[in-house]
């Protein structure tokens, strides 16, 4: 058993790919709560139709994270992290193309199924990839990394906003979602052709 530090734990790639993605899936979470309601706002839509749109999302999680153990035990958890990023950076891709509250609350419905597994799965995943006895290690980098996130992307995405607009923060929300969705693919195969 190997306790090289932190680069050796690092240069674990399915761990690494995780701990990528886990980031990702936070930044689509911030991105969601800070830009759907200033795009609501920027539509005409009133704040009590922003809340419920928003609430519908909060409501999609919690139903996702109640079928996620069946999931889970039909799939694996890469699969169904795989499956639930390709839903949000669908969605996400949608998000400037409507302007209608219902639609936009179907969406963000979709988004949020997406989503509430994600979180939960990172968890998971991150674990069960750690070497035998740096399981707190990993998951405490994992967490390191979230903050990391938390603390550069809004930046990047603010800038991004003010200089072009909220279409293009939410695709480029979408394109990282996408990545996450492609990192995770990798492991979503190799899962399966292990349990063939």
């Amino acid at each position: 058993k190997g306790n090289g530090g932190a680069r050796e734990l690092l240069r674990n790639a399915p761990l690494r790919r995780t701990l990528i993605a886990s980031g990702i899936i936070l930044t689509g979470i911030d991105l969601f709560q800070f830009y759907m309601p200033i795009y609501g706002h920027s539509l005409g839509l009133s704040a009590s139709r922003i809340g419920l749109i928003i609430g519908g999302y909060g409501l999609a999680i919690l139903l996702a994270r109640v079928v996620m153990p069946v999931l889970v035990r039909r799939t694996s958890e890469e699969t169904v992290l795989f499956g639930s990023l390709a839903i949000t950076a669908a969605t996400c891709v949608l998000f400037p193309f409507v302007a209608d509250p219902l639609m936009l609350a179907v969406i963000s419905f979709v988004f949020g199924l997406g989503l509430g597994c994600c979180g939960p799965l990172t968890m998971i995943i991150t674990y069960n990839r750690a070497p035998e006895g740096r399981a707190g290690e990993a998951m405490g980098w994992r967490q390191s990394f979230n903050k990391f996130i938390e603390v550069v992307m809004p930046l990047l995405f603010g800038t991004l906003g003010t200089a072009f607009g909220l279409g293009p923060a939410f695709w480029l929300n979408a394109a990282f979602l996408g990545t996450g969705a492609a990192l995770m693919k990798t492991d979503a195969r190799a899962r399966r052709r292990t349990s063939a």
